[in-house]
């Protein structure tokens, strides 16, 4: 259907997945990463691809990259991720993931045919406890959901002027290689590959809902090689499934081939956590005949696999 692809933050966590499903399926793929975060060896299966180094920052930088491959799709997934990064330097998070995704917005007007956003589930009320459709209420009250909600805004209003047609892909617990932020599975790896068996985190309790990276990576794709009647689509793309801190952990255990012991530290546990977090996923597999085909299980098998290697090299 489409040829040039262009992924803003490709040689990510999530991105170089979709440089991969994007690259098998054939497409020309051009990656557009400042390298803060991703990395050249994320993209070592990917060969012959087009790498722009630039930043999203530099609107003028981004206009040459659109003017010149003249992409049919756009991917905007660079953004800053880790919640501590974000609180500890709101203005910086502020800047990379609402001014960032304005220019983005601006370089694309009028010269794409869909620009896929990925959001993040995260925006969510976090006191709805049943699967969370796309309806569901929203309500957040961190820098990083406060700066994806207000870039979602800017998409709607991008999309209401008329400058062109845009999917939110709100995406949920990702897990798998190459991670870039040190959030709770790689973080767990990392005391397992260094020996300690005994882990401490703060609450046990709360259920997410985790899906592996290059499922995500097929859903952005599958949502892009759909025909969407609306100018504006949103979507969830999730596993469908819930654990627990303590099932995640019992999983890396059986990962690792060892059995953890697991430690609620009260100088770990945040004062409030979200119950819970359950994408409902049925209207992307409706409409784009999608559905993720990894569990968790797959997915932490391969982080451990991955981690021992690095640890080896």
């Amino acid at each position: 259907m489409y040829n040039n692809y262009l992924i803003i933050g490709g040689a990510g966590f999530i991105g170089s997945h979709l440089v991969e499903v994007c690259y098998e399926a054939g497409k020309n793929v051009i990656i557009y990463d400042n390298f803060s975060l991703g990395k050249m060896g994320h993209l070592k299966n990917s060969p012959n691809v087009e790498i722009v180094k630039g930043d999203i920052l530099d609107l003028k930088s981004l206009q040459d990259c659109i003017n010149k491959y003249q992409p049919e799709i756009v991917f905007h997934l660079a953004a800053i991720h880790f919640i501590p990064t974000c609180e500890n330097d709101p203005s910086h998070a502020l800047r990379i993931n609402v001014e960032g995704t304005q220019n983005v917005l601006l370089a694309t007007s009028g010269k794409v045919a869909k620009l896929i956003f990925t959001s993040t589930g995260a925006i969510y009320n976090p006191e709805v406890t049943d699967a969370l459709n796309e309806e569901s209420d929203i309500k957040t009250g961190d820098i990083y959901g406060i700066t994806k909600l207000t870039a979602e805004e800017l998409v709607k209003y991008h999309v209401k002027k008329e400058r062109g047609n845009a999917v939110i892909a709100r995406l949920f617990n990702a897990v798998g290689p190459r991670e870039t932020n040190p959030h709770l599975v790689p973080a767990i790896m990392d005391q397992l590959a260094e020996g300690n068996w005994h882990v401490e985190l703060g609450n046990l309790f709360p259920k997410r809902d985790y899906i592996h990276a290059r499922d995500i990576a097929e859903g952005l794709f599958a949502i892009s090689q759909t025909k969407l009647n609306a100018n504006l689509e949103i979507f969830n793309i999730g596993s469908g499934t819930e654990y627990t801190v303590e099932e995640l952990v019992t999983l890396c255990g059986e990962a690792s081939g060892k059995p953890i012991t697991i430690e609620s530290v009260e100088s770990r546990r945040r004062k409030y956590d979200r119950p819970n977090q359950l994408a409902d996923i049925s209207k992307i597999t409706q409409m784009c005949g999608w559905r993720p085909k990894r569990n968790l299980k797959i997915a932490l098998e391969e982080v451990w696999n991955t981690e021992m290697v690095n640890s080896k090299g």
